[in-house]
């Protein structure tokens, strides 16, 4: 059973629970985007993506579906930060910043602990730097010990079937020194999801948010040579700009093409877009590569899972920039 507790002087809340499981196979389950997404999530509040560079000084994010759990006004859940610890599988620390604070720049600390008892591993989660924040720390003492509990479900559920119901709607990630790999399943047909990525007029109806970034322009040349060109403007209002040429287009299946952003300078890169088509609609699986020589650089790119949820937001549910 999870328990839950508020620091005495108020700025933290620290939640424990017992698994049955070593202390390695738990750790695991904390860092593998592929099996957060499996465990972290819930009908009130669905997990849309995960991330995480296993390193210290490494980003991570999190992203949810709207749903009916409600912070501060917030039901569409976004946080983020950097990894400050990193000592598999024992400690695990990093800083989270949340858009349903009511000071959204707050840097507040997870922090990680795990320790091995026979077969069995003891689980300890603080969350502090909560002293201001009232609501926030309040739900957090209930919330806590939920996640835990689903995290302590998953593990000792080997097999992980009860919690794979329903998490075909959700993008997932997954990065190596060289590339990041996210996916995400899309119940449309794979030409109409390849038109989405290819035509200007339905690009720009997706890619973005307010608040965080948006495409405002993107215009090109469909044809193996040809040249593509994304203008938008972030949530400073500053503009930024990605560009490149296609390199191999064979619709509805694929599409690759180079990749310079203005965030990350003349650096070159490849992204590659594959789509396979399922009985429910279509698997779609983006390759960002070419990291390997600047492993600064994917930290810009935590937010394909983010942005492969906007597609399939306009795909499914016919949900625009202007609808979020």
């Amino acid at each position: 059973m999870a328990t839950s507790r508020i620091s005495p002087d108020a700025d933290a809340v620290v939640s424990e629970i017992e698994i049955a499981a070593p202390v390695e196979r738990v750790f695991e389950a904390l860092i593998d985007p592929r099996q957060v997404m499996l465990w972290w999530t819930s009908e009130a509040c669905g997990i849309e993506g995960f991330a995480m560079e296993r390193r210290v000084g490494g980003r991570w994010l999190y992203d949810s579906k709207e749903g009916t759990v409600n912070v501060n006004g917030v039901t569409k859940f976004h946080c983020e930060g950097e990894v400050l610890e990193y000592d598999p599988p024992r400690r695990l620390a990093y800083t989270w910043i949340a858009n349903w604070h009511e000071d959204k720049a707050l840097r507040t600390v997870v922090r990680w602990e795990l320790s091995q008892a026979g077969g069995r591993t003891r689980v300890k989660v603080t969350h502090s730097g909560l002293a201001k924040e009232q609501v926030a720390r309040r739900d957090y003492s209930g919330g806590w010990p939920d996640v835990i509990d689903q995290l302590r479900k998953f593990v000792e559920n080997e097999s992980g079937e009860a919690q794979t119901a329903g998490t075909a709607g959700t993008a997932s990630t997954a990065s190596d020194a060289d590339t990041i790999v996210s996916e995400i399943h899309i119940a449309a047909p794979a030409a109409r999801v390849f038109q989405a990525l290819v035509e200007p007029a339905q690009l720009v109806q997706w890619w973005g948010q307010k608040g965080l970034y948006q495409c405002t322009k993107f215009q090109n040349e469909l044809r193996a040579g040809g040249k593509w060109k994304s203008e938008g403007v972030g949530p400073d209002g500053n503009r930024f700009e990605a560009s490149g040429e296609y390199v191999e287009i064979d619709p509805p299946r694929l599409l690759v093409y180079t990749w310079v952003a203005s965030w990350t300078g003349e650096f070159r890169t490849s992204v590659r877009w594959e789509l396979e088509p399922t009985k429910e609609g279509t698997l779609v699986r983006i390759r960002h590569s070419g990291f390997a020589a600047h492993p600064e650089l994917p930290q810009g790119y935590k937010g394909w899972p983010r942005m492969l949820g906007w597609l399939q937001a306009l795909l499914e549910r016919g949900e625009t920039v202007n609808d979020r």
